[in-house]
């Protein structure tokens, strides 16, 4: 069963924050994103249930597969169909971002900030600073539409753990849009448990793209 509720979400960054609402839960990095008269929460994962298999990848040179079609969007959320040849994004199918080009989340209770949460800090606070700059995050709305989720990959799970979410043309990713500079960011987050050769139901498949399959990260 892929994730429910697959959109995109376009608004203006106006806050951000790490929060552990649920002490049962990992900490999300979360933003307040507003758009027309709605303000959404947008909860990004940085650490995982054993605080050690989030993999990240902050891009400062990026370019969006449909960069007209995302700054056509009206602003707030938008449902996408899981399928190409359209917005909705597939980190495998598209080449978005090699597992060999993420690194690993290091988690130490001591200093908890991390060169990830300042990645996303130095860009919320350029977001901020730029009444123009636009925020794309893709994942799962929630149940009652205040917010999005699921901003990872959604594709290679283990079928006993989060296997339930697996599909293809449904990752999750934040995308930020400078014009004044024209300039594209991007974040991209996975997990080590996650396959990067999937099938067409976005479940592990040993071989099936073992091409472009990146070597695993030591853990």
């Amino acid at each position: 069963m892929p994730v429910p509720d697959y959109s995109v979400l376009k608004g203006t960054i106006t806050a951000g924050s790490v929060q552990q609402p649920d002490p049962n839960k990992p900490p999300h990095y979360h933003l307040a994103v507003t758009a027309g008269s709605k303000t959404y929460d947008v909860a990004v994962n940085i650490e995982s249930q054993d605080q050690s298999e989030v993999l990240y990848q902050v891009s400062h040179d990026f370019q969006p597969p449909d960069p007209k079609g995302l700054l056509h969007l009206e602003v707030g959320m938008n449902p996408l169909e899981s399928r190409p040849n359209g917005l909705a994004l597939d980190f495998i199918r598209e080449h978005l971002v090699q597992r060999q080009e993420m690194q690993l989340l290091q988690f130490d209770a001591r200093h908890p900030l991390n060169s990830f949460h300042n990645d996303i800090d130095n860009l919320v606070h350029a977001a901020i600073g730029d009444p123009t700059a636009q925020i794309y995050a893709f994942g799962s709305q929630y149940p009652d539409g205040r917010g999005i989720h699921d901003i990872h990959m959604n594709q290679g799970n283990p079928r006993h753990n989060h296997g339930r979410d697996n599909g293809v043309w449904q990752d999750g990713a934040v995308f930020l849009y400078f014009p004044a500079r024209d300039q594209w960011f991007a974040i991209f987050v996975a997990f080590q448990t996650q396959r990067w050769d999937t099938d067409d139901q976005g479940n592990p498949a040993p071989g099936r793209l073992e091409a472009r399959a990146a070597p695993e990260v030591p853990t």
